[in-house]
């Protein structure tokens, strides 16, 4: 089945005889849509396309003939419509609260709680698994042109806009999300975005970052050219904790299972109250996607499954190391997608 008919077949088994699309990821998945303004109405086993006059032509060349198209100068009259003859609506657990308000003023409004489009996409197929491919070659290819073209003495900031730039000349449609560039004292904030504060030869700098060509990659790796002992042993317990995550990865295993592994050995070191996250996220269509790798996730993992391990210690107003991989889930245990960079500590070239 394509997954208009997976996607129908579990409608039907919930009953649910009318069905929005509200979320743009979701959208894309479902019908290939690129724009920003788009929803999918499934209608008593019609799929009809909805947006705007902005996008008709982009519909032309984006959806199928497996929908009808709708071209509305109002969504809000459009769905008040359609509510108004409809006993029952579901909508996914995005829909906008202006848009369930509508619908609930002429009809009962159930929310997906079965996130059923979110569970479609916890396995990423072939082409799926070929598009994220290629994110992360641009991605990893773009880090490699950055380490020529910076230098010490100048901001983060503009270490970030120099490898967004790498990125959108390989190719990027646009960012996985803002570019973590944070160096020295600043390395300790696990979300720490590029600043003006400027990169100095000998701090660790840790660049955390990710490109969108359809499908999203993210990557961390650090920048590194001293010799300091502290620094280097935090560099140390932190590989050796993503090595063995990686390393427990395979179908079968729970999500919980694969962080405790890295969060133990982290701890055994000393250092488990500076690990303050949980160890990955799945990557696709978004960059943060179901299922993760956190303590309190059971869900087992399947070949298909896409998801970063990421471990870290922070030491505030210290340091702080982060090293992440992507993995891919296959038959027998995974297969390691960031790979295209093989090393995890850098140094820049000029």
């Amino acid at each position: 089945m394509n997954r208009l008919e997976k996607f129908q077949a579990e409608l039907s088994a919930r009953g649910m005889e009318c069905y929005i699309v509200t979320d743009n990821s979701h959208v894309y998945y479902l019908s290939g849509f690129t724009g920003t303004a788009g929803y999918i109405v499934f209608d008593n086993g019609t799929f009809i396309f909805v947006t705007d006059g902005r996008y008709e032509n982009q519909v032309k060349n984006e959806i199928s003939g497996d929908f009808k198209t709708e071209i509305v100068t109002s969504y809000i009259n459009y769905f008040k419509d359609l509510a108004e003859r409809k006993k029952k609506i579901a909508v996914d657990a995005n829909c906008t609260l202006d848009l369930y308000l509508t619908l609930s003023d002429e009809t009962t409004v159930n929310v997906d709680r079965d996130d059923i489009i979110s569970s479609m996409r916890l396995i990423k197929d072939e082409n799926e698994i070929e598009l994220i491919r290629q994110s992360y070659k641009i991605a990893g290819d773009a880090f490699l042109g950055m380490l020529e073209n910076v230098e010490y003495n100048i901001t983060e900031s503009v270490w970030a806009a120099t490898l967004e730039y790498n990125m959108k000349i390989r190719g990027a449609d646009s960012l996985s999300f803002d570019t973590m560039v944070a160096s020295g004292d600043r390395s300790a904030l696990p979300h720490g975005r590029a600043s003006e504060k400027t990169v100095k030869k000998g701090e660790p700098v840790m660049v955390d970052y990710g490109c969108k060509k359809y499908y999203c990659s993210d990557i961390t790796r650090i920048i590194y050219d001293a010799d300091n002992s502290a620094v280097n042993e935090l560099i140390d317990i932190v590989y050796s904790a993503l090595q063995k995550a990686v390393e427990v990865v395979k179908p079968g295993i729970l999500c919980s299972d694969v962080d405790k592994t890295a969060r133990e050995y982290i701890s055994d070191k000393g250092y488990g109250k500076y690990f303050n996250h949980g160890l990955g996220h799945g990557v696709g269509i978004d960059v943060h996607e179901s299922p993760a790798f956190r303590k309190d996730n059971n869900t087992k993992l399947k070949p298909g499954m896409v998801l970063t391990v990421e471990p870290g210690i922070y030491l505030p107003d210290n340091f702080g190391i982060r090293l992440e991989d992507t993995v891919l889930v296959n038959e027998t245990g995974c297969e390691i997608l960031s790979g295209v960079l093989d090393k995890y500590v850098y140094k820049i070239i000029n």
